[in-house]
This record gives C-alpha cells, structure tokens and sequence, in this order.
C-alpha cells in the first residue's frame, strides 16, 4: 500500500497541474542537478572556505555518485514517464530512477555545508535548496516519490559515515609516506568503479521492457539504455583529480583565502568561472582527438580528473604563487 502510494505516477501528474507557473519553475530547477552546478557549490567551498574541505567535498561526491549509480543498477527501477501516458516528461534521462541522484547529492553536499558553516541562514539555505532539487525531480515527471526519499536516506547516511570516518582517514594518510599515499588514492578514486561493476554484472542479461523504452522515446524523442555503467568512470575521475590536486597543492605550501572580502570575491568568481570554463572545453577537446567515441569511460575519467585537480590544486596554486592570499 505504502509502496503504491510512493510510486503513484499520479503525484507526478497532479504537481504538472497544480499551476503553469509553478511547472515552469520547478522545471528550471532541474539545472541544480548538473555538473556545472555542482563545480560552482564545491569551487565556493574551496575557494571561500578552504581547499582541505573543497578535497573533503569532492572525495564524498565521488563516492555518492559510484554508489547512487550501483543501488539504480541493482533495482533497477523505471522513472515514472516512463510507464505513465499521463506524466510529462520535462527532461530525458537514461539511467534507472530509484534512488534519486539529486536528492541524493543535495543531501551530501548541502548536508555537508550545512555541518562546516553552522549558521541558521546557511541551514535554511541548504535545506531551501535540497527541497528545490528533489521537487523539481518530480515535477519534472523524472522521479517518483520514492526515488526522493530513497535519495535522501541513503545520502545523509553516507554523510554520517563520511563525517565519523574522515579524521581518522586524514590521519592515517597523513602518516604515508608519499608513494604510499598515491596508492592509497588512487585506491579511493576506483572505489565507484569497485561498486558499480558488481550491481551493473548483477543484471547481466536483463532487458528494458519494450513498453518502457517506447514511451520513453515517445515523450522525449531520446532512446534510454539504463543496463549500463554510466557515471562510474566520471566519479572516479572527480576523486582521482581532487585528491592529487590537494597533495599538489600541500607540496607547493598550502594556500589559505585571502582575509580581506573584497579579494576573497574576486577570487571566488575567478575561480568559478575558469573551472566552469575547463568543465565546458574538456569534451571538445577529447572529441577531437577521438578519444570520446572511442573510450568514453577514459573520456569521463579524464574530464572530471582535469576539472577537480584544477578546482583543488592548480588554481589555488596559482593564486598561492601570485599572492592572492
């Protein structure tokens, strides 16, 4: 009965109707869930914070994603325009529906700013932005109900985790000697590949059903093709370049915000909009050296690995070298 209720359509159908305006805007919601959002967040943390937690930020969105992308594998679930006539389908989307990758990396990573910056106003904010994300997953015909609070539970779970193990992994690190140290990140960076392999092996054989995938087509003009390893290899790479980036960053000096505002503005914006920038021009350039129709999990690889190590450890290098501090 409960399971019905969390996976009726009909709240899909019935939020679609409630008020044009109100369609239209949880319908621009949807850009909150996209890598360039999620670079902006974990550059404002980085830059306006501290790099340390910027490399804490993204070693945890990587493990969410490599998790979130194994639980969709191993249910395997339908999104709801997928089997309803009555749901519009506002954005297309290939990969399984439950749980929620949305409300999942909002619970992480609001979940996360929320615990560093214990101030009321950032609470409400991140609370604000959590609920923007996950109802507009559903207004957007993509998520049931389900998929959302599945997102949310297993999100603040792995945050606890995170949050209790961290110390103790930081100080561990710290007692490696270097080589040491690679290893043991790179170790971390494969832990969303170690995850969805089995999930994705799992369903060996398993086939969408014809229905699902012809109204998928029908609503959104896109094929889907969920029994597949999507976002692994991208996980892995936003781990792999945030924490070599760090350990960069550390053997250079360290680097710390600049205390005057007005600097730690301007900084901040420079440092948004030219990882921003590296995040847009990377596919092109792996386009054309052939590299994405020919190994598109090192394409994905390479592209978060490039942005993150930039975002953690070369611009912040930068501005440690030119003063900005």
């Amino acid at each position: 009965m409960v399971f019905d209720l969390l996976m009726d359509p009909g709240i899909n159908a019935a939020s679609q109707h409630i008020a044009p305006g109100i369609t239209a805007f949880f319908g621009g919601c949807t850009f909150l869930d996209s890598m360039p959002w999620y670079f902006l967040v974990i550059a404002l943390v980085t830059f306006g914070l501290h790099p340390r937690y910027g490399v804490r930020l993204t070693t945890l969105f990587g493990l969410n994603s490599g998790l979130n992308e194994a639980v969709k594998l191993a249910c395997h679930l339908p999104r709801p325009y997928w089997i309803s006539d009555s749901v519009a389908a506002l954005s297309a989307h290939s990969s399984f529906g439950f749980p929620s990758g949305a409300a999942q990396s909002g619970a992480v990573l609001y979940g996360y700013i929320a615990t560093l910056v214990r101030r009321w106003w950032m609470l409400i904010a991140c609370i604000l932005l959590l609920l923007a994300t996950s109802a507009a997953r559903i207004v957007s015909g993509i998520h049931f109900l389900l998929d959302i609070l599945g997102g949310w539970i297993i999100g603040f779970f792995l945050l606890a985790v995170f949050l209790l193990v961290i110390p103790k992994a930081e100080a561990y690190a710290a007692r490696l000697s270097r080589p040491a140290r690679f290893l043991l990140f790179t170790l971390t960076a494969l832990i969303p590949v170690l995850l969805v392999v089995p999930a994705y092996l799992s369903i060996s054989g398993w086939q969408v059903p014809d229905a699902w995938a012809a109204l998928a087509l029908h609503k959104t003009g896109a094929a889907i093709s969920p029994a597949r390893i999507q976002f692994a290899w991208g996980s892995s790479g936003i781990i792999f370049g945030g924490l070599f980036g760090y350990e960069v960053l550390r053997y250079c000096g360290g680097w710390e915000p600049p205390a005057d505002m007005k600097r730690r503005i301007i900084l901040v914006i420079a440092g948004i909009i030219s990882v921003l920038a590296i995040n847009a021009v990377l596919p092109a350039i792996w386009r054309l050296f052939g590299i994405a129709e020919t190994l598109p999990p090192l394409s994905a690889f390479l592209s978060m690995a490039v942005a993150t190590f930039w975002l953690i450890g070369g611009f912040t290098v930068i501005a440690a070298r030119t003063g900005w501090q």
